[in-house]
């Protein structure tokens, strides 16, 4: 599941009009928003009406010999 999934579900459970108005914009925009092109401001601001909040974390770099070594342990 990705993330404008995740919040098209948060924002289907609570109701459309209900979470635009307490997000303080149109209920269309949000309906757009949710089902089409979702900026990042936007997921911030959805997911904070909803107590989330989106980190950013660098990945941990996995090297190659790492990866060999524990498919072996298998």
């Amino acid at each position: 599941m990705d993330i404008q999934e995740t919040l098209r579900k948060l924002v289907t459970e609570k109701g459309l009009r209900k979470s635009a108005r307490e997000l303080d914009i149109d209920s269309g925009s949000l309906f757009r928003s949710i089902n089409s092109d979702l900026r990042v401001s936007t997921a911030q601001m959805i997911l904070n009406l909803f107590g989330y909040e989106l980190k950013i974390v660098k990945r941990k770099e996995v090297t190659k010999e790492k990866q060999g070594s524990s498919k072996s342990r298998r």
